[in-house]
């Protein structure tokens, strides 16, 4: 059975990833591992500047870009190289057809002081977190 994708999803990837990505797997595991790239692929080119889905936007693109153990497996395990996966996600970063607007890299930058304010050893520590996020905001 092959994977079912959105039409602008498959346009947006191109031949090659396209037909790559809904190959019909044989086994139930290996269509997980299928969705699992499909949904990260999905995030990855999401346009919206909503904070949600720009976390998950970027979470996506560090998981494309860092090439870990998790995304390895996660290829291997839908009977895709890992390798050809990521050089064609890389080519959609240069191409310009992956990027992050003002607004979603605000996001991520807030997301980024938030995790450290929260893990501030001290009061003074987060003061000064706390005043670089109103400035980060004030810019925004």
């Amino acid at each position: 059975m092959p994977m079912n994708c959105a039409p602008s999803l498959l346009k947006f990837l191109g031949t090659k990833l396209s037909l790559e990505i809904t190959r019909p797997k044989t086994n139930a595991e290996q269509r997980l591992f299928q969705a699992i790239l499909v949904q990260a692929l999905e995030d990855a080119i999401n346009t919206s500047n909503f904070k949600k889905e720009t976390y998950h936007k970027h979470d996506s693109h560090c998981w494309f870009v860092d090439n870990s153990d998790d995304f390895q497996r996660i290829c291997w395990g839908a009977e895709i190289d890992p390798d050809f996966v990521r050089s064609e996600y890389l080519k959609l970063v240069d191409n310009g057809k992956i990027m992050f607007t003002k607004i979603q890299i605000s996001w991520i930058k807030y997301r980024d002081l938030y995790k450290r304010y929260r893990n501030a050893k001290n009061k003074d520590e987060r003061k000064k977190i706390r005043l670089e996020i109103i400035k980060e905001n004030i810019k925004s």
